[in-house]
Parts: C-alpha cells; sequence; structure tokens
C-alpha cells in the first residue's frame, strides 16, 4: 500500500510539471485566426498603418509570473492561462461584448478581435476593451508584490479612423487606492503614433483586490478601444529573475525614430 502511495505522488508531481512547463498563452481562449485586420511586422512602423508594428514584447516565462485574463484564466486562484475578473463581466466592457477572447482587442464585437498593437508595439499577451470598462481581480490567490503592464489606444483604430485614433485614461486601483492613473492618451499625436504607456507598482502585503477602469478620456466613448498590453501580477519568485526581455519605461512620449 505504502508503494502505491509513494507512486501516485510522484505521478502526480510529474503531472504538475508537465502543466506548469505548458502554462502559456496557449492555455487561453485565443484568436481563431488572423483577426479582422491582422497585424503586421515591419523595419520600421508608419503612422498610418493600422496594427503594423517594429518591436515585440514577448510572455514573460518566469516563474511566479501571474497574467491577467478575461476568458481563460480562473478566480482567484490562477490557471494556466492567468487570472479572470472577479466582477460582472457586464462592467468589462463599454461597447462591442460581451468579450470572447483573451489577449486580443475589442474590435468590433464578436469575430473582429484583432492581437494586441499599441503605438507599433506588439504584445503577446494582454487585455484589450472598449471604454468605459471596469475589471476587478481578486489578489488572494497569491501572495501578489507588483503590477506591471503597458496602456494605451489600440492600433486598430489609428489614424484612419477616428482621426486620432481614440482617446482614454487608465485608473488603477489596490483596495480602493489609487497606486496608477495615467494621462488622457490617443492613438496618435500630431499625426504621431504614441507609444504605450509602461505601469509598474508595487502591491501591500494582504491586499485584497485590484480594480483597473479604462475611462473615455473626457470626450466620450466613440473609439476608445483601449488595450493593456503585458499585463502581469508578480510574486517573490518572479522579482528573484530578471526578465527575458523588457522596454523601457516611458510616458507617452513619440518614437525617438520620428
Amino acid at each position: 500500500m505504502k508503494i502505491i502511495n509513494v507512486c501516485t505522488l510522484i505521478l502526480a508531481l510529474l503531472f504538475g510539471c508537465v502543466l506548469s512547463l505548458h502554462a502559456a498563452k496557449s492555455d487561453c481562449e485565443n484568436l481563431d485566426g488572423d483577426g479582422a485586420k491582422p497585424v503586421k511586422e515591419v523595419n520600421k512602423e508608419g503612422d498610418a498603418v493600422q496594427n503594423d508594428y517594429d518591436e515585440v514584447v514577448e510572455e514573460d516565462e518566469r516563474k511566479g509570473v501571474t497574467y491577467l485574463s478575461v476568458i481563460g484564466g480562473s478566480e482567484p486562484k490562477p490557471n494556466a492561462c492567468g487570472l479572470n475578473p472577479s466582477n460582472d463581466e457586464g462592467e468589462w466592457t463599454g461597447w462591442g461584448g460581451p468579450l470572447d477572447t483573451d489577449n486580443a482587442t475589442i474590435g468590433e464585437g464578436a469575430g473582429t478581435r484583432n492581437e494586441i498593437v499599441i503605438g507599433g508595439i506588439y504584445f503577446e499577451r494582454g487585455i484589450g476593451s472598449h471604454s468605459i470598462a471596469t475589471l476587478v481581480y481578486d489578489l488572494s490567490g497569491d501572495d501578489y508584490l507588483k503590477f506591471e503592464g503597458y496602456v494605451g489606444m489600440s492600433d486598430e483604430k489609428d489614424p484612419a479612423e477616428c482621426g486620432h485614433g481614440g482617446s482614454g485614461d487608465f485608473v488603477f486601483r489596490v483596495d480602493g487606492k489609487q497606486a496608477f492613473k495615467s494621462d488622457v492618451l490617443q492613438g496618435t499625436d500630431g499625426g504621431k503614433n504614441v507609444d504605450a504607456v509602461k505601469v509598474e507598482f508595487d502591491i501591500a502585503a494582504n491586499a485584497k483586490e485590484l480594480e483597473i477602469v479604462m475611462g473615455d478620456g473626457g470626450d466620450g466613448a466613440g473609439c476608445d478601444h483601449s488595450a493593456i498590453g503585458d499585463a502581469k501580477l508578480l510574486n517573490a519568485q518572479a522579482l528573484a529573475v530578471e526578465p527575458a526581455n523588457k522596454l523601457p519605461t516611458i510616458w507617452g512620449h513619440l518614437k525617438d525614430s520620428y
């Protein structure tokens, strides 16, 4: 009997290791196909071209990284895809719902989602929605110490549509206390693409809830395809290892190449 129990334990541990090795974007509910506006990698992204990119933020594969998701994850204990919101799904997007795909933009509704590009940067992981949207995440499933991500307006709308590609603002609160608030961000500014804005803040011990509000920038919700690239929570295990790739901290400035 003892031998059987030991064998069962070993098999369980091996199975757990296999799952942990394959816990990635592939475990999410991802786009089936190229999207309504396929993304395209180029040598130099252009201001007047939708969804082209010349920089990539790859999935962070460090142990201790939990991505925020909307469909394929679980709540409050994350699964292989990540962590889903705990609030009512009717609040997750102001238009084009319900959200039905991870790591994708809002598009023009079901069947039109696209992969996430913000300011000429392609994000393998992220969240796309339409203002005004509220996402609430239960933090009780792990000892999270930090949030990291990039916010901005999806390149699927700028500049051919909506003039400046929509506008929005982003507010992050932990247990009701504001941790980050962006300026009003547009898809383009003066005809030039606007970079994604880096967001990072510490999370206090025993924090219970992360709230993210994607606002309309004060000018109404039309064309406001908001996105959060590489949206993730980090615990001590993740913070002990340097990420494989990262962009510099940027505050909505225009690309230096222009």
